[in-house]
């Protein structure tokens, strides 16, 4: 095996082994010596691949993002599904990492890092943009192939699920706003949030 390939295998065993101790503490607590014991090293091994726990954070965004990335581009660049390819991006995404509970216990642990850290905040701002973009691709498309979306019957919605959605845009809305800011308005936010829910 050659060496960038041996460094990326480490890097990614150390990685998991971050996850697995952000699913069960917060990442205040979580030493560096704490993910060098997850991962069975010693910690001067785990800052050979990472000098500081923010290189160590900035990796474990870029592996999400990669990995969200990866699942839908595989997905988009299949032949076999033609027309709902972008629709399936998206509910592959929402199932593999929104309905996930250790990947939103990570992804929490992000979002309360950035918030506290102002180094780390960078790295985050980053990745929602990158987010951002890739969502921006999947909009356009289904814009286009509108078709391609299966027939939608408002009456399939209860009003738990409608004001499941609701709240989920607008305290997502408010998390990716204090980290990257795109100067969402609150007036016209909820203006849109209601039309999606008007016959």
């Amino acid at each position: 095996m050659k060496k960038p390939e041996k460094i990326a295998r480490k890097k990614k065993f150390i990685i998991e082994a971050l996850k697995r101790r952000l699913d069960k503490y917060a990442y205040s607590y979580v030493s560096i010596q704490d993910v060098a014991d997850e991962a069975g090293i010693s910690k001067g091994g785990l800052r050979y691949y990472f000098p500081t726990k923010e290189s160590l954070y900035e990796e474990l965004i870029q592996d999400f993002f990669n990995q969200i990335e990866q699942d839908h581009l595989q997905i988009i660049n299949n032949p076999h599904l033609e027309q709902d390819r972008f629709f399936l991006s998206t509910l592959l995404g929402i199932e593999h990492f929104v309905l996930n509970e250790a990947n939103i216990k990570v992804f929490v642990n992000l979002m309360l890092y950035g918030l506290q850290d102002e180094k780390m905040r960078e790295p985050i701002k980053k990745f929602f943009r990158n987010h951002l973009e890739l969502y921006k691709r999947v909009v356009m498309q289904t814009h286009e192939d509108r078709k391609s979306l299966p027939p939608m019957n408002r009456e399939d919605f209860d009003i738990e699920f409608l004001a499941r959605i609701a709240q989920v845009i607008f305290l997502s809305t408010g998390l990716l706003e204090a980290i990257d800011p795109i100067g969402i308005e609150p007036t016209r936010l909820t203006r849109y949030v209601i039309s999606l829910f008007e016959d």
